[in-house]
């Protein structure tokens, strides 16, 4: 061989192994029988939760059953992809009207397992959900003692069977400690509104809310505190809010939103990107839900004994909300998919949402996850007792003895959650180039103080994005994809110019 040719080789080497690595590295997991039944699942879920869940699963099918089970898990990305997936596949299936066993046509899927509790009511009005039958198998564990059926304003079952809350989740800022320092920022941040603050400008990670339900359901818990902030600032009560209270709430709600949307490094196709950024000190903060934020901070205080990595949960700034379950109209496994749906609402599958990796479990469960803390909050009340908080990762987090500070008021912006998705995208993420120009321009120009028609400018929304036109007309108009695409153009140019105009008057 010549000389010359080692290097080359040695590229292919290198090459070869790089490409090799992802499969070598593979955890093994367990033989599945060749008899093993099979599951079908759609999930956001990451391979933490999903490696977590099927081992148990089998484990517990085995146990119970004496059957092997294997999982297919269908990930296609977050759970807005996947809401465009379903709705495109039931349509497409009705058209070829494939029987089913429950009458109506099905797509080849069991189950839907993650997302929010808003798609997951949107699916079952649709028609895409089958009832569970939970209710006439455990009907034990629907009370307020175990399951609620609403806490802090927000629905924790589908009363009509169709879908049930497997874990809850909350929504909050995550920083970096050292990022923080070598910024000069020596104020972590503790709610929505320290995000505005200039001294973040470009250094705050986001996540596209129309890729990520879980990121829209921030932005939503935003601007609910901010209504409520409005409400306060008059001296109005909660219920009933006044219209024009909320109007104004609304419209302060956007104005931080564009003022944090100003300040972010990028928007992200990912929300589990966000955290991942942060502790790597590639962003100083991002938003994002607790179950991210926490994970992140687990692996980095025990791969690197670090505690850089924070989350927190904005006091007053969330709900407590829920990850739900649901059967797939016309499941091929139909028996198969409600045993899972009862394992997960079941002691034995709730332990996995926080028990410390390794933990042998309490008396009523079969032991904690073996890789992966998952950080997530179970939402089974009796899960909270003592002989269950010893073994927790968050003993302290109590989602129940806390999660009266916020209470959600669906009427306020339940109505509006697709709207909200579509508009932020316009005001924040199509026009980003022109929204961080004007915000650096009036910064550098004394700030909105002293340039308030500058900020006026920059903060103003379109007439038909105003809380009283979006509520009664707009939010239903989004409903037609030609009308949302000519509206969402409407909205790019007048931010745009906007924004343009911001800038020059700034520098005027």
């Amino acid at each position: 061989m010549n000389r010359p040719d080692i290097p080359i080789l040695l590229l292919f080497l290198a090459l070869a192994l790089v490409l090799l690595a992802p499969f070598l590295l593979k955890p093994k997991r367990e033989p599945v029988p060749p008899n093993a039944r099979e599951l079908v699942i759609l999930s956001p879920h990451n391979e933490a939760v999903r490696h977590e869940f099927e081992r148990a699963f089998q484990r517990w099918h085995r146990a119970q059953f004496g059957e092997a089970v294997t999982l297919d898990w269908r990930n296609i990305g977050g759970t807005s992809e996947i809401i465009r997936y379903l709705d495109s596949e039931f349509i497409a299936a009705e058209r070829v009207a494939r029987p089913s066993p429950v009458g109506r046509a099905g797509i080849g899927i069991d189950l839907f397992f993650g997302g929010g509790q808003y798609d997951h009511a949107q699916q079952a009005k649709k028609g895409h959900l089958a009832a569970c039958g939970l209710r006439q198998r455990h009907p034990e564990w629907l009370n307020d003692d175990v399951i609620p059926a609403t806490f802090s304003g927000e629905v924790f079952y589908d009363p009509l069977d169709r879908w049930y809350g497997c874990c809850l989740s909350s929504f909050g800022i995550c920083w970096n400690r050292d990022a923080l320092a070598d910024h000069g920022i020596r104020t972590a941040p503790q709610g929505w509104t320290d995000l505005t603050d200039f001294s973040y400008y470009r250094l705050v990670a986001l996540a596209d809310p129309t890729k990520s339900g879980s990121i829209n359901k921030a932005f939503e818990m935003l601007i609910q505190e901010q209504l409520r902030a409005e409400l306060t600032a008059r001296g109005l009560p909660v219920v009933p809010a006044t219209p024009a209270a909320l109007a104004a709430g609304w419209q302060r709600a956007f104005g931080v939103i564009r003022r944090i949307g100003a300040n972010a490094r990028y928007f992200t196709n990912s929300a589990s990107k966000v955290p991942l950024d942060v502790a790597q000190g590639a962003a100083a903060a991002g938003m994002c839900i607790d179950f991210y934020g926490r994970f992140e901070s687990e692996m980095i205080a025990r791969n690197e004994r670090s505690d850089r990595m924070v989350y927190i949960t904005p006091a007053g700034g969330s709900s407590i909300s829920v990850d739900p379950i649901a059967i797939l109209r016309g499941a091929p496994h139909r028996e198969l998919a409600e045993r899972f749906v009862d394992f997960c609402l079941s002691p034995a599958g709730q332990q996995l949402w926080n028990t410390r990796v390794g933990e042998p479990g309490g008396p009523a469960i079969a032991g904690g996850p073996e890789r992966y803390a998952l950080r997530r909050l179970p939402i089974r009340k009796d899960m909270y007792a003592q002989k269950f908080l010893t073994t927790m990762s968050d003993p302290a987090a109590l989602p129940y003895a806390r999660g009266d500070a916020f209470a959600y008021q669906a009427a306020w912006t339940g109505p509006l959650f697709s709207l909200i998705r579509t508009l932020i995208r316009a005001a924040c993420i199509d026009t980003h180039a022109e929204l961080t120009g004007a915000w650096e321009a009036i910064n550098r120009h004394g700030g909105p103080a002293a340039c308030p028609a500058a900020f006026a400018a920059l903060t103003a929304l379109p007439p038909n994005a105003e809380y009283g036109q979006a509520l009664a007309v707009t939010a239903q108009q989004l409903n037609d994809k030609l009308t949302e695409a000519r509206l969402t153009r409407e909205w790019i140019i007048f931010f745009r110019n906007q924004y343009r105009q911001a800038r020059a008057l700034a520098e005027r």
